[in-house]
């Protein structure tokens, strides 16, 4: 068996405590739960791409905030999950090739990145502004879950590792493709954790302190 080299962390419900979408629009001003109607309509079909992503900068803009000096500073205000700092601390001390890989919007992993002085990122949505840093468009997609997995090759190819020479951990549906690949998945339980990836995923944690303390990580991490 290949010792681990590289290790994959999603951010949202695993780093940090709250679904980064929700909280941003919140922070920003306006209501999360026309955010998530506005979400929940798009995912059924009832609102195609384009109109839903106009609603929901529309959402944005209508605070007076939304330009790039506001959320990064909501971004950084964002808090950690218990033991985050000490865990990514020890990891890297450890020698191990840390990378984050997330759906969530790309200045926003961009600030945990810095915050845990990890090298090496990649985000799903990206956001665009204007020339005076008002927010004007976004990237976004739903098949995530593929689209994590080619960050995940991607990592893999510029760091000269094999998938079996790496771990992940995430809380989400989206995280499965890498699951499926790496030598280590480890589910980290958060709230929307479906049944069916607890009864999939053998190794599960519930704070991050335990991949320094479980036996059956332990040996796959020394």
């Amino acid at each position: 068996m290949k010792k681990i080299k590289g290790i994959i962390f999603d951010v949202d419900q695993t780093l940090t405590t709250e679904v980064s979408w929700i909280k941003f629009t919140r922070l920003l001003g306006a209501d999360p739960v026309v955010h998530q109607d506005i979400f929940q309509r798009f995912k059924d079909g009832k609102l195609t791409y384009p109109v839903a992503k106009k609603q929901l900068i529309d959402l944005w803009k209508a605070t007076g905030k939304a330009n790039l000096t506001t959320i990064r500073e909501i971004f950084k205000s964002f808090e950690f999950s218990p033991d985050t700092e000490e865990v990514i601390s020890y990891l890297k001390k450890k020698g191990y090739q840390i990378c984050l890989i997330s759906g969530a919007i790309d200045i926003y992993i961009e600030t945990v990145a810095e915050r845990l002085g990890i090298a090496e990122w990649y985000a799903s949505t990206k956001l665009h502004f204007d020339v005076s840093g008002e927010i004007t468009d976004f990237d976004y997609t739903l098949g995530r879950g593929e689209e994590k997995l080619k960050f995940f090759e991607k990592f893999c190819r510029k760091n000269d590792l094999s998938p079996e020479e790496c771990a992940a951990i995430g809380d989400g549906d989206t995280d499965m493709p890498i699951f499926e690949r790496v030598a280590l998945p480890i589910l980290f339980i958060a709230p929307e954790t479906s049944a069916e990836q607890k009864r999939k995923v053998t190794t599960k944690i519930t704070s991050l302190k335990q991949l320094l303390i479980l036996p059956p990580i332990i040996k796959w991490l020394a």
